[in-house]
């Protein structure tokens, strides 16, 4: 019998929905998109510290792009910077060092995700009047 992360209550979910249900129909809806990573946040850290499961990064990348496109680099910024956090927080658990979880914080979306932040706090500072 194959034990589902649905199993163990660790899907995150928008109004009952579970967020990879979210992810193709609402890719485009900044308001969906933010749902969907305060509910992967969420779950995230209501997680047990020690053996935390990563929260999904496609959402938190989706929204730092809708931001960028709308120029809300302040928005951005506050996105990337959530992931960052949940990374750091999740790159020292106990079952990550051991590497007996997904190393999610050294794939390709999270190193993107990191990568913005730079480029998002130049943008913003261009945009700001002096």
């Amino acid at each position: 019998m194959k034990i589902t992360i649905d199993d163990l209550g660790l899907q995150a979910k928008v109004a009952g929905v579970a967020t990879y249900d979210l992810a193709q129909s609402g890719k485009d809806d900044p308001e969906i998109m933010q749902a969907c990573c305060d509910a992967e946040a969420n779950n995230y850290w209501s997680q047990a510290e020690g053996n935390r499961v990563c929260a999904a990064p496609f959402y938190f990348e989706r929204l730092a792009i809708l931001h960028r496109k709308s120029r809300n680099y302040v928005g951005e910024i506050a996105i990337c910077e959530q992931w960052q956090t949940i990374t750091d927080d999740y790159k020292s658990q106990p079952i990550v060092k051991r590497r007996s979880a997904a190393l999610v914080h050294k794939g390709p979306r999270s190193v993107a995700i990191l990568a913005r932040l730079k480029k998002a706090r130049e943008l913003l500072k261009k945009a700001t009047p002096a």
